[in-house]
């Protein structure tokens, strides 16, 4: 991704977490495992990471190994909490009935030096940590989608992305 100038927006909380589930994009955070990334790139608490973050899909995969599973260019990753019913406990990490979605599970190996790409990881948050999460992700630079938010004009923005202050109201 090329440079592009950092626009300063102001949003209310309901329209950042609106823009959260929508997705943003996070710039240079490819190569590293699932856990580096949350931890080191985005700054995630270890202890909420491990303890809070129940279900995560990666490119539309579950995932149960956040140090096996590694983050590549436009790759997709989505973070919740835990999710009601038997399709919640099957889907939660590591739990009792993940064994029923074998086929469907992020198995991807992870090499620690990772592959050297440089890209757009795009994240999405939803219930728990969307509300939990909002202010951290707040304070760095974001991308966001060209067209996501009024007023934004979309010749500022490089491969469809804005790159974003946010200041939360």
């Amino acid at each position: 991704m090329g440079e592009a100038p950092t626009v300063r927006v102001t949003l209310s909380r309901s329209a950042f977490k609106v823009l959260l589930q929508r997705g943003i994009g996070i710039p240079d955070g490819t190569g590293a495992s699932v856990r580096e990334f949350l931890q080191g790139t985005l700054g995630i608490d270890p202890a909420y990471v491990e303890g809070e973050l129940q279900t995560v899909f990666l490119d539309g995969h579950p995932v149960d190994d956040f140090d096996r599973a590694g983050v590549r260019p436009g790759a997709v990753l989505a973070l919740s909490g835990a999710m009601p019913g038997l399709a919640g406990a099957t889907m939660r990490r590591g739990g009792y009935y993940a064994r029923m979605r074998e086929g469907i599970s992020h198995a991807g190996s992870h090499q620690a030096e990772g592959s050297g790409e440089q890209g757009v990881v795009i994240v999405k948050l939803f219930n728990r940590p969307l509300s939990d999460l909002a202010e951290t992700l707040a304070s760095r630079p974001l991308l966001v989608p060209t067209d996501a938010l009024d007023g934004l004009d979309p010749e500022t923005g490089v491969d469809g992305w804005v790159l974003v202050a946010v200041t939360l109201a």
